[in-house]
């Protein structure tokens, strides 16, 4: 590990969860009137960004040997952390259409989008509706919103196994973080392609967005390697560039548009999101920010979420 978040990688940072609360609110606010907050449904793009960022800092301190106890470690910690929410969720969710919502409104492409969210699939089922995420249809289906944590558990199928390289030494970590770059420059390319030409497969599938999670897992590897103090020698230049990828964050909950996405439509999401993650991460004394993003409201909101 290098200097810059060796002794921290366990370490709670509340901001984090504030921004999980943001992106999780303007999410909400998106679906109960999108004219309130117009991009709003970004914030699925800046949880895919802080999930790749904390799921890497999670695991880099693993102490164990072997591919199948590394493998066996971080299933164990995703399936705890997932599952058991996911399947009282769905099972909820289930008896709340059987019980209210009348069986002509029950499409096959509903119950099988449900079905398909209990092993981490269902965006496949809705990518091949062919109804995008904006359509009335969608909004009418009660599993539409497991598309993004599918994303995020197929997402994990391949994680362990280009970030394995990154506890074995200076060249593991070199061969780790080129995996993840040539992965993540591979899915920006397919994205930007596929946003013209079938936009509805590259909103809910995990190829054309990959590259986002890839960024949160890319923003740890950089730091990490980071030499000590880097950020407090730079300290005013760092504090702009904090305030500065928060309003970029804002912004892209008001501006974004579902044109050509996600590339290069969620880009000033994600942007935005790495500048916020990144530089507070290493500067602990912007205390307007911190209190900001750590305010017991958000960071309860973030926790849940």
């Amino acid at each position: 590990m290098g200097h810059g978040l060796t002794s921290s990688t366990q370490r709670y940072y509340p901001f984090i969860d504030g921004l999980r609360a943001l992106a999780v609110l303007a999410v909400l606010i998106y679906h109960l009137h999108g004219p309130w907050l117009p991009g709003g449904f970004v914030g699925v793009d800046v949880f895919f960004v802080i999930s790749g960022f904390v799921v890497s800092a999670s695991i880099a301190g693993f102490k164990g040997r072997g591919l199948w106890q590394f493998l066996s470690y971080f299933y164990a910690r995703r399936i705890r952390r997932i599952f058991p929410a996911l399947i009282v969720c769905l099972l909820l969710t289930s008896l709340a259409c059987a019980l209210f919502v009348p069986s002509i409104w029950l499409s096959e492409v509903n119950q099988r989008t449900g079905l398909f969210a209990f092993f981490g699939l269902s965006n496949f089922v809705l990518a091949q509706t062919g109804r995008d995420y904006f359509s009335p249809t969608t909004e009418f289906n009660p599993y539409t919103h497991t598309w993004s944590l599918a994303v995020e558990e197929q997402f994990y199928l391949v994680f362990p196994f280009l970030f394995l390289a990154w506890m074995s030494g200076p060249r593991g970590r070199k061969l780790s973080f080129f995996l993840f770059a040539a992965a993540a420059l591979a899915s920006m390319a397919l994205a930007g392609w596929q946003s013209q030409a079938s936009p509805t497969q590259a909103y809910f599938l995990t190829p054309a967005r990959f590259w986002e999670l890839a960024a949160g897992v890319l923003l740890y590897q950089v730091l990490s390697q980071l030499p000590p103090h880097t950020a407090v020698r730079h300290r005013g230049l760092f504090a702009m560039a904090a305030g500065l990828s928060l309003v970029l964050v804002l912004l892209a909950f008001i501006v974004s548009t579902p044109q050509r996405f996600p590339m290069p439509g969620a880009l000033l999401a994600v942007v935005g999101t790495l500048g916020v993650l990144g530089l507070l991460y290493c500067l602990a004394d912007l205390p307007v920010l911190h209190s900001l993003l750590g305010s017991r409201p958000l960071v309860a909101i973030g926790k849940i979420s």
